[in-house]
């Protein structure tokens, strides 16, 4: 399983190239077209979107249904409320899968993080790491959460 990183969305949205390349621009303050640098591009072919920030190879996957198909199911499972909230309030996913396994945990989830953060808004529920079975819901706690794996002070073990 890759390093993922998902974005739970109340509402279906399908990002777009240009809202990608800016995610990747706020994150790592260069262009993302691959001019400035042939290592940071996203491209773009009808569903597929992949991204290439300097190691990390990231698929990016959409899906205008809610993550795992019994949502009220894993929804109580969730030890807080607040997480149990997020959850019930997703109908579509957007995922941040990083391919090159070779890269170190902390650093592949910062890539991840980078993106998620410039690409989670109001419509975004909570950010959910399968592979690590951590949760955070967009009340503050996913923004905290996101900054604190983007400086590898990972909230799960290494």
């Amino acid at each position: 399983m890759p390093d993922s990183l998902f974005l739970l969305l109340r509402q279906p949205h399908f990002f777009s190239l240009a809202e990608v390349q800016q995610a990747g621009e706020r994150g790592w303050s260069k262009r993302f077209d691959g001019t400035e640098d042939p290592m940071c591009f996203v491209t773009q072919n009808g569903g597929v979107t992949f991204i290439k920030a300097g190691a990390l190879v990231i698929n990016l996957l959409q899906s205008g249904t809610p993550y795992l198909e019994d949502v009220e199911y894993v929804a109580k499972q969730l030890p807080r409320e607040e997480q149990k909230r997020a959850w019930l309030a997703h109908s579509a996913w957007a995922a941040l899968d990083n391919l090159n396994r070779k890269i170190a945990k902390a650093d592949s989830y910062a890539g991840l993080a980078r993106f998620a953060l410039n690409l989670s808004d109001l419509n975004c529920a909570g950010i959910y790491l399968p592979k690590e079975q951590v949760m955070m819901p967009n009340d503050g706690t996913a923004e905290e959460g996101l900054h604190l794996i983007i400086r590898k002070e990972l909230p799960f073990s290494s």
